[in-house]
């Protein structure tokens, strides 16, 4: 029941990014944790994927990647279904800053 879901909302329509923020977090806790990953630029409705992990009542833990724009549309409505669903899951919303030179 320690598993963790990490979400990368969708963040384009034609120009898939690589999740790299998520990524991070999951090397992060590799070996400590077990993780998944789901994809919102790979899959035409995340929210099926996501339901068929946190049904199994093995994730506790639900981590986004947000930045503003078409991600934060997403992860709001992901995370507005999730607290209804699934209440006893701890929610992680987190924006990864761009480090500049």
């Amino acid at each position: 029941m320690n598993k963790i879901l990490l979400f990368n909302p969708r963040s384009a329509n034609n120009k898939y990014r690589i999740p790299n923020s998520i990524l991070n977090i999951a090397a992060s806790v590799d070996g400590k944790y077990d993780w998944v990953i789901v994809d919102g630029n790979c899959e035409h409705d995340p929210m099926v994927k996501i339901d068929s992990y946190l049904s199994t009542g093995e994730f506790k833990y639900f981590g986004f990647t947000v930045m503003p724009g078409p991600q934060l549309k997403q992860a709001i409505t992901a995370a507005k279904i999730i607290k209804q669903r699934y209440p006893n899951t701890k929610m992680i919303w987190g924006v990864f800053p761009i480090k500049s030179t």
